[in-house]
C-alpha cells in the first residue's frame, strides 16, 4: 500500500505542476461571456421591471431626500399628537356650563337601571352611597320640579334680559 500512495502522489504533484494546453484561449473567453451574456437576458424582465420600480433607490439625493422627508413627517406627528394630548387634558380640567339645557325625565324613571347598572347598584356622593330608592326620589322630586317650572323656564328663554339677569 505504501507504494500505491507514493504512485498516486507522484502523479497528483504532477498534475498540479503542469498546466492545461489551451488551443484558443480567445474562443473559450467569448464562450464564457456569451453564457454570461444569454443567462442575463433571459432574466432581464423581471430585472428591468425592478428597476424601474426601485432605481432612485441608487441616487443618493433622492435616497437623502426620502430620508429627511420621512423624519420631517414623524416630527410633525410627533408635534401633532403632544399638541391634541395638551388639549384633552385642557379639557379635563375646564368646568363645563349648559346654558338653559333641561333633562326631561318620564315618570316611570325606566333609565334609572342604567345608571344603577354603571354604578354598580349604588352611587357614590363623597363618603356616602346613594340607593336605589333615594335615586328613584331624587329623580322623581327634579320631574317634578321640571314640569312645575317648565313655564318659567319658557318665559326666561323667551326674555333676553331675563336671561341675561338670570345667568348672572
Amino acid at each position: 500500500m505504501n507504494t500505491d500512495e507514493t504512485k498516486y502522489d507522484r502523479i497528483v504533484n504532477t498534475l498540479k505542476k503542469s498546466k492545461p494546453v489551451l488551443r484558443s484561449p480567445d474562443d473559450i473567453e467569448e464562450k464564457v461571456i456569451n453564457r454570461i451574456l444569454q443567462n442575463k437576458v433571459k432574466n432581464e424582465p423581471a430585472s428591468g421591471f425592478l428597476d424601474f420600480l426601485f432605481g432612485w433607490v441608487y441616487v443618493g439625493w433622492v435616497r437623502t431626500g426620502l430620508v429627511a422627508a420621512s423624519i420631517l413627517l414623524i416630527v410633525v406627528f410627533a408635534y401633532q399628537q403632544v399638541v391634541i394630548l395638551k388639549r384633552v387634558n385642557n379639557l379635563n380640567r375646564q368646568a363645563i356650563f349648559i346654558e338653559s339645557q333641561m333633562i326631561t325625565g318620564s315618570p316611570d324613571y325606566s333609565y334609572t337601571d342604567l345608571l344603577y347598572r354603571l354604578a354598580g347598584r349604588k352611587l357614590p356622593s363623597g363618603n356616602k352611597t346613594v340607593s336605589e330608592k333615594q335615586m328613584k326620589q331624587i329623580l322623581k322630586s327634579y320631574n317634578e320640579l321640571e314640569e312645575k317650572y317648565k313655564d318659567l323656564i319658557k318665559l326666561i328663554e323667551e326674555n333676553p334680559e331675563l336671561k341675561v339677569y338670570v345667568e348672572e
